[in-house]
């Protein structure tokens, strides 16, 4: 963990575990050839998230390669670091800008995925997320009229991407890849590790990608975190091998002000948290990126435009709706093992 960080790690952790659970052997195991598989884990802090990996048959530098991996990421794509391309293309006053070919690579997905859903998913929704603050305790929310002003400039198609590579963002518009860029980054590390390791969890907050078995060759067991109980507390398990799961719900940042729920999740059509029946989406994909894009835009579209979305896509997806109400796609049930623990459902 990186010096000055340790407080606020502290403060977070819980929080951020308790968006889900693994269950996995808590030591060393013996695989078939019988020779003992070491288990390496450690914690980090990036992109404001507690990051966890527990690595099972490592070599003793791939630990040290994933934090260096999700720093050099963190500085590429953070909007708050100062010279990364997220920085630079906001501070761009409508010019053209030039970025890494993976920034770019993001940004296509991220600008296929908007118009897939209907503009339920957006990264230039900077200008109405600034406008918020879900974190801070100061419970900031804007009135109408500076909400309403903020819309036009919400659109993932003015933002255009050259062919030389470079990207152009009309001037007092603004983008955050806070609902995508941490599943490309578990979809690098994941590739970064696979061939060096039995088996591994990585967990980036609400992000996971299980890459492997775990030692005894048993799929790794994920909780899903109960939207509606207690903090920490989960409400089903499913059973993962190579994939990851994401999970978005309106419960990760939120305040409540005059009796009223207000979450993160905005939509982008209203700049205000999005008002659907769901409180939580689960999407399970090899690529952490699009699940966790897509699960973002199940919230705003609510549990019936969600599910045709997911069901038009190929996508297996578990929504939790505000009642309880469990909603699967077809088949997720049974290929995920899906185990009801009690809570909401």
């Amino acid at each position: 963990m990186r010096p000055g960080k340790r407080n606020l790690f502290l403060r977070i952790v819980l929080i951020s575990l308790s968006l889900f659970f693994v269950l996995h052997t808590g030591c060393p195991a013996s695989a078939d050839s019988g020779a003992e598989i070491a288990r390496t884990s450690g914690v980090g802090f990036y992109f404001d998230t507690v990051v966890s990996v527990t690595l099972y048959g490592a070599d003793e530098a791939l630990l040290d390669e994933i934090w260096t991996a999700c720093g050099q990421y963190e500085q590429l794509l953070s909007k708050t670091v100062s010279g990364s391309d997220v920085d630079r293309i906001n501070h761009s006053n409508g010019q053209p800008v030039p970025v890494s070919p993976e920034t770019y690579a993001i940004l296509q997905s991220a600008k296929s995925i908007s118009e897939g859903s209907g503009g339920a998913f957006s990264v230039t929704i900077a200008p109405l997320t600034a406008l918020w603050d879900f974190t801070g305790g100061t419970q900031r929310m804007p009135d109408e009229a500076t909400r309403l002003s903020k819309l036009p400039l919400v659109d993932d198609q003015k933002l255009i991407l050259n062919e030389d590579g470079s990207v152009t963002l009309p001037e007092g518009m603004e983008i955050d890849l806070g609902g995508i860029a941490k599943g490309y980054i578990a979809d690098r590390i994941a590739e970064l590790i696979k061939d060096r390791v039995y088996g591994a969890i990585l967990n980036f907050g609400g992000n996971v990608y299980v890459v492997g078995n775990k030692p005894d060759q048993s799929p790794f067991r994920v909780g899903i975190r109960d939207p509606l109980g207690e903090e920490g507390s989960s409400c089903a398990v499913i059973s993962v091998y190579e994939n990851s799961v994401v999970t978005s719900g309106i419960y990760e940042r939120y305040f409540i002000k005059d009796g009223h729920w207000y979450h993160h999740i905005l939509d982008p059509m209203t700049g205000s948290s999005a008002e659907t029946d769901l409180a939580s989406a689960t999407v399970v994909s090899k690529s952490s990126m699009i699940a966790d894009a897509m699960a973002t835009a199940c919230i705003v579209m609510g549990s019936e435009r969600a599910m045709e979305y997911l069901t038009e896509n190929g996508a297996d997806a578990l929504l939790i709706l505000r009642d309880g109400t469990f909603l699967s796609t077809e088949g997720f049930d049974h290929t995920y093992q899906l185990m009801p623990l009690g809570g909401s459902q």
